[in-house]
């Protein structure tokens, strides 16, 4: 695997130290730039830990959350550029945090990831903009959500 491959699942979530990441995308603005924000949302820690390291190691800010509760908490307190959010969660899951989420920010473009595409047509209706099936590459992550940016 090069520096370039890596996938995401429940065996391998982890990101490869010479990493070496696509130019990020920044907005110029008064002198300085502005990195985007990137919410990612998974109950599963290991998913979150890579998803967090990637998108930083890329030039996102990024926040997470644990479940749909915590998301939606976040969201009610800070604009995000784009939102990464598995369907299966505890508390909240992913097809109800969104529809809160779109009640505070109805912009924000949600990429839905999911070990479950059978929910697919749902899932869109409830406000995802695409569906990413696991296992997933991160670097197809990664160009998915520059796409909605």
């Amino acid at each position: 695997m090069n520096s370039r491959e890596a996938v995401i699942d429940r065996s391998c979530c982890t990101v490869h130290q010479n990493y070496a990441p696509s130019a990020a995308v920044m907005e110029e603005g008064q002198g300085h730039h502005v990195k985007p924000r990137i919410l990612i949302v998974d109950d599963e820690e290991n998913i979150r830990k890579a998803l967090h390291r990637w998108f930083e190691i890329s030039g996102f800010d990024v926040d997470t959350a644990e479940d749909g509760v915590a998301a939606v908490e976040l969201c009610a307190g800070t604009q995000y550029d784009v939102v990464t959010m598995d369907l299966e969660m505890p508390r909240m899951n992913g097809k109800e945090a969104i529809a809160a989420i779109k009640l505070l920010q109805p912009d924000v473009p949600i990429l839905m990831l999911t070990g479950y595409p059978q929910n697919s047509a749902e899932v869109l209706n409830c406000g995802a903009l695409k569906i990413l099936t696991k296992p997933f590459r991160l670097q197809e992550l990664e160009q998915e959500v520059r796409s909605v940016l």
